[in-house]
């Protein structure tokens, strides 16, 4: 009798079989990494922008205050004391299609924080939470005190 090498179709298949199982887990993690990341991402540029907005207000650029509204998907830099979706001098900024801004929770019950000229302390203080649009339970917050200050949580 001869000995004959090689692999049986069984042996075959149960190969293809772990390799698809490996690469399935391997995919839904690394999407998952990739919509935490984006709220990270987003966490930090709000943050940005609503320091923009102060540094804006504390410099009296353009000899005005400035504030940030809070859209579903968008934050926009606006001059003045009220937002107005019309003024040619917002400044929007957009978040990834991932996230969504799912609570607003600022001393005033409005969507906008506005700063203060000199002093950049603000009437409109609390916290923002942004989440997975497909896994709302999964958030990042940031935090604007009353100083102005602004804080990532």
């Amino acid at each position: 009798m001869k000995n004959k090498s090689g692999f049986t179709l069984i042996e075959t298949m149960m190969v293809v079989a772990i390799t698809a199982v490996a690469s399935t887990v391997s995919l839904f993690s690394f999407s998952d990494y990739g919509s935490t990341e984006a709220l990270s991402k987003d966490q930090g540029r709000i943050v940005s922008v609503l320091e923009k907005a102060r540094a804006m207000t504390l410099d009296s650029l353009n000899s005005s205050q400035y504030g940030v509204h809070f859209g579903t998907s968008t934050v926009t830099i606006f001059p003045g004391a009220a937002y107005s979706s019309s003024n040619a001098s917002n400044i929007v900024t957009e978040l990834n299609s991932k996230v969504i801004i799912s609570d607003i929770k600022l001393y005033g019950d409005g969507p906008d924080v506005v700063f203060n000229r000199l002093s950049g302390e603000t009437n409109q203080f609390g916290t923002t939470t942004i989440s997975l649009a497909s896994a709302t339970s999964t958030t990042r917050s940031v935090t604007v005190y009353r100083t102005g200050l602004i804080q990532p949580n």
